[in-house]
């Protein structure tokens, strides 16, 4: 059986990047009810506003530890596509995967360095030298900056696909207006300079091309014996 290629197993790194990052996205959007009412109004009554917050979280830190397990298994995954992305990157690709997997691990460390303590200290309400309406707060803006680096991320990834997707067009359109060229190795070359002798590209070719001789003669053959 043969295997995937790398350049085959990169859209799976892209759709693992995607899965984590539309999955964080959707778990900082579960919260935003509360962040909002605390961090982006001023609601008549903001003591219910952040008691209500404080709830939500509380209830956040007391879930069963395998609901955070699965988080930080999209994490994971999240870092695997980006593994696989940067394994072997191109020159005109390499800062978008860079800069991908930059601006995930900069959420990750956000959410275990600020949303993490913050739960913690809603489980134990102790906010250090802070009133509990400041550190609520801080949990509801850490949210928010992990939602620019995650829409960052998506960004990088959409970028990258249309870049890829009009430069493919572009070779398109050279291919056909430059009939003499062939692409050899990512790069536009004259048939001629294939066909030379000597050529390591040109012997592969020539060795292609008879093969499919070769196949295609046998082809034949079995034709004319079926229809005998």
């Amino acid at each position: 059986m043969k295997l995937m290629t790398y350049k085959e197993l990169l859209p799976v790194g892209t759709g693992l990047i995607i899965f984590a990052t539309g999955f964080g996205l959707g778990a900082v959007y579960s919260n935003l009810p509360y962040d909002y009412a605390t961090l982006w109004s001023s609601p008549a009554d903001s003591t219910a506003a952040f008691q209500a917050s404080f709830d939500h979280y509380l209830r956040w830190a007391n879930v069963p530890a395998r609901v955070h397990y699965m988080l930080h298994f999209v994490f994971v995954i999240g870092l695997v596509g980006c593994l696989i992305k940067i394994f072997k990157p191109t020159e005109d690709t390499k800062y978008f995967e860079y800069g991908t997997m930059g601006m995930l691990l900069l959420s990750i460390v956000i959410y275990l360095s600020n949303l993490r303590t913050g739960i913690n200290s809603c489980f134990h309400n102790q906010w250090g030298e802070v009133p509990m309406e400041t550190g609520i707060n801080v949990i509801a803006a850490s949210q928010f900056f992990i939602v620019v680096l995650l829409v960052g991320v998506l960004v990088l990834q959409g970028g990258l696909y249309y870049a890829e997707w009009y430069d493919k067009q572009l070779k398109i359109e050279f291919y056909e207006q430059n009939p003499d060229y062939k692409e050899v190795n990512g790069q536009p070359t004259k048939v001629d300079e294939l066909t030379a002798a000597g050529n390591e590209e040109g012997e592969a070719v020539a060795i292609t091309s008879g093969a499919d001789v070769k196949k295609d003669k046998k082809d034949k053959k079995d034709k004319k014996k079926k229809k005998q």
